[in-house]
Order: C-alpha cells, then structure tokens, then sequence
C-alpha cells in the first residue's frame, strides 16, 4: 500500500514538472515571419526537419518548450522556432493597438522600474497590450515579452477598413499619421490592399518619403498624392525616424558632393523642384537628416540632397579623397549577403540583413569606383542567388578580390556589438586583416578581430575571398546605428581604405 501512494506521489510530481517544463501556451495561434521557416520533429535544432513552413501562414499552437512552439501541421504537428513567429493571444485583457512614442522605451520583466531590462521598443514600433498593472501593460515585440510605461505609449487609431484594405480615393485626413518611411528600391508598387492581390494604384521611387497612417501584416498604409492612401510592402521601405518636418538633427556634420551637376532640391525626393547645382568636392553643412535625404544650408537657405550620391564629413573636413588610381585597374566583386527569399537576419526593430547588405553594397560601389576600381555585383536588387552561384560568378570573373556582406546577429540573452572579418584560405589573410583595421578605424565600432571562417563563399572562392560582419542587428542601439546612411558611407570608406592598403 505505501509503495503504491508512493508511486501516486512520484508521478504526480512528475507531471507537475514536464507541465511546468512544457506548459500549455494561452496564445491561439502563431504567424510565422520568415519563409522557409524549418518544421522539426522536437524544441530544438538537433531534432530532425520534417518540412517547412513560410511568411504570414498561421497555425493552431499546442505548446511552448525553451522558446520553441509546438504546432498543428498537416494534419500532425511539429516544432517551430518561437522568435521567427508571432503570437497571436487568445485573449487579450486590454484592447486596441498602440505605438512607442520614444526611441529605447525599455521592456521590463516586471510592472515596475525594478524590473530587468529584457528589450527595448523604438518610436513607433506597433504593440498590443495584453493586460495592465496600474500605469504598466504587457506585451510582446517580436520573441520579446515584458512590461512597458504606459505612458509612453500612445494609440493606434483603427484603419476604416476591418481588412486592411483601402480605397484609393479614401479621405485620410481624419487619420492620424504614426510615422514616416522611405522607398528602398529603385520602383515600388502602391497598392489597394496589404497583398500582392492588391490593385496597383501608383508607382513610387527609390529615396522619396512618406507618411503612413497604419500597419499590419508587414505592410505600411501611407498617405500619396491629393489625400490618397494606399498599401505598400514593408520589407521594401525604410521606417524614417522621427515625424517632425526638421527631421533627425546632426551636430557638427556637412555632406561633400561625389559628382559634378548635383541635382539641389526643395525637398527629400526627386518629386521636389530642382533648386540648384553643385559640383564634386562642393562642402554643405548639414542641419537635418531625413530619411536617405540631407537638409543642407545652401545659398543662404535651405534646400536637400540626396545622401546616396554624398560623402558625410564634419563641418570643415576635407572630402575622403582617393587618388585618381588607387584602386585603378583593379576589379572588385561584392557580394551583398542573401536576399529574395532568404532574408537573413531580423533585427530588434526589424530590418532585415538582405537589405541592409544590399544598399551598403551599392553605396560601397560607389566609393570603389570614385577610387577608380571596376565593380560586379552577385546581385543589384532584392533577388534570391544561391551561394554556389555566387562562387561560380566569382570564379568565372577577372575579380582581384571578392567581398562578402553580411550583418551579425546574436541570440537575445547575448550581448554583441561590432565589427569582424573571416577569411578560410591563409593566402587571404592579409586581405581580411587589411579590411578589418579599415573598417574599424572609419567607423569606431568595436573590434572583434579577423577569423577563420568555414563559409562557402570564400572557401570554394579561387579569388581573394572574405567575408565581412558589418554590426550586430540583434543589438537595439547598433542596429540603429547600422540602418543609417551615414553610417554605411564610413563603414564603405573603411573597405575601400583596406582594399588600397591590401593592394600596397
């Protein structure tokens, strides 16, 4: 009899501890955020791959085990990574959807200032309150769940159509604007709806921004033309930071023009009227950044440039300056790092690592060519290239060196910043290490040395190879610094200054 209470006590126990380990998730279901999203047999990445499963699909969660999700999948169910997914609650004990009035609003693990710092919100990063504690609500940003001042908050208000969609002809005037974002690819569809189904309205450039009046599914209502709204995707535009007209401020900081018969305009896009000309070396201070776009002081008042075709200096500083020949019959293969369906990355506030390395490869295509270098590219736009293809550009090619983009990423509970360069071949050593100091000299980030790295781009690369980690976008405020243009132009300028040294 005692040895059978005793087994009674021992099993209900140990049920008490798995349900503990492995508790039944509150949450209804769970929208996947990557494609290609791998379906494993067990919460871990050692588990077997039983299939995969890709953006916006939602599936039924049955529970949550070490930060992984147990989910009903054709007809069976499977493991999925919880911080690739967002999860849709059941409940919801407040109501509405807010945005982070600030930069850096802390996510808490407690409702309270003693709480651990788990995270942090950026100015108009969308949230649902789930529930409240006194001027505290809780919620979750992408795999990150905690508490946030609710002062600090404001709300969102509701689109007027329940599905997302929007008329074009829609008064948005009554609609309160959240934020603002800049094109990032050189043509971009407006649509009538958040879906690739969605009537195209208009066409928008690369570098013209706008405000937007709501957000959902990765998808950004804005505000066109005479009051018309309209639905673009999120993964092809940049969140501008700030909603004042003046933009972010920059102390101290001038542009530098990098070609004759620059275009000076009225405002941040080439919708505004031309109001100039200047030429290469001409020197403007800068009073406001906003987007991809500099407010600059010109002829006594202000006017904008595009910061794709201008170098950022101190006020007073001479123009990075190249000698005519430096890199001068010299031919450099960059290789921005993913793209397409293959995202890469996900930053704290949702960049992501395709795009990122892309628009640093295009202004680093620049630089290398004003240093007089002949410039490939593995790939111009958001396409998908598949990594043998890559080495098999490369190989094929008349490249003197071939430099791989990436930005890093570190799991949450790891603090990482900086910069680092992988080589695999020893012949490539001096190439990586040249790179390095470049880098880290131009940008002041920290310095995580050169390594070996087992990469197939650079190991099946017969040409000199390396592979470049430009900032980790797992880290709120480097990621921050990352996404900004000034930031891509000394980052370019130190690669360029290691590509001269290496050819010495």
């Amino acid at each position: 009899m005692k040895k059978g209470l005793f087994l009674i006590v021992f099993l209900l126990a140990a049920f008490s501890m798995l349900e503990a380990e492995s508790r039944t998730v509150h949450a209804d279901q769970a929208v996947i955020q990557v494609d290609y999203l791998n379906v494993r047999t067990g919460p871990d990445t050692s588990y077997n791959r039983i299939g995969q499963v890709h953006a916006n699909e939602t599936y039924i969660i049955v529970k949550e085990q070490n930060n992984w999700l147990k989910i009903k999948w054709n007809g069976k169910t499977g493991w999925v990574a919880k911080w690739l997914t967002t999860v849709k609650k059941e409940t919801s004990q407040a109501s509405g959807t807010y945005y982070s009035k600030y930069d850096y609003l802390r996510i808490r693990s407690s409702a309270g200032l003693d709480g651990k710092i788990k995270g942090y919100l950026m100015k108009n990063d969308v949230v649902t309150p789930q529930k409240s504690s006194g001027k505290w609500v809780y919620i979750q940003h992408g795999s990150i769940k905690g508490w946030v001042h609710g002062d600090y908050l404001a709300k969102k208000k509701s689109s007027t159509s329940s599905s997302g969609s929007s008329s074009s002809n829609e008064s948005s005037g009554s609609q309160s604007v959240i934020g603002k974002i800049e094109v990032d690819t050189p043509v971009l569809n407006v649509r009538s709806q958040n879906s690739t189904k969605g009537t195209i309205l208009t066409q928008i450039k690369k570098g013209e921004v706008y405000e937007y009046i709501n957000e959902k599914d990765r998808w950004y209502q804005i505000k066109w033309g005479n009051g018309r709204t309209g639905w673009v995707a999120g993964w092809l535009v940049d969140p501008v930071s700030g909603n004042s007209s003046s933009g972010t401020t920059t102390a101290n900081a001038a542009v530098t023009l990098d070609y004759n018969y620059t275009n000076i305009r009225s405002g941040p896009s080439t919708g505004y009227k031309v109001v100039g000309q200047a030429h290469k070396g001409d020197q403007f201070d800068v009073i406001a950044e906003e987007g991809r776009w500099y407010k600059i002081k010109f002829n006594g008042s202000t006017a904008y440039v595009a910061g794709w075709i201008v170098t950022e200096t101190t006020k007073g500083a001479q123009h990075t300056n190249y000698s005519s020949g430096s890199l001068k019959g010299k031919t450099i293969m960059l290789d921005p790092g993913h793209g397409g369906r293959d995202s890469g990355a996900v930053g704290r506030a949702g960049s992501y690592e395709s795009d990122l390395t892309l628009s640093t490869a295009l202004i680093l295509k620049k630089q290398l060519e004003q240093a007089g270098a002949d410039v490939l590219m593995t790939r111009s736009s958001n396409e998908y290239v598949a990594l043998s293809a890559r080495t098999y550009y490369s190989n094929a090619s008349s490249a003197d060196a071939f430099i791989s983009l990436h930005y890093n990423s570190a799991p949450l509970y790891i603090s990482a910043t900086g910069l680092n360069t992988y080589y695999y071949h020893s012949r490539d050593k001096n190439l990586a290490s040249a790179l390095q100091t470049g880098m880290v000299q131009k940008t002041g980030l920290r310095d995580r040395g050169i390594k070996y790295g087992n990469f197939h781009v650079i190991r099946e690369n017969q040409k000199p190879s390396a592979l470049l980690e430009l900032g980790f976008i797992s880290d709120a405020r480097e990621e921050q610094t990352v996404r900004t243009s000034s930031y891509q132009q000394k980052v370019s300028q130190g690669v360029v200054q290691g590509l001269i040294q290496y050819f010495k």
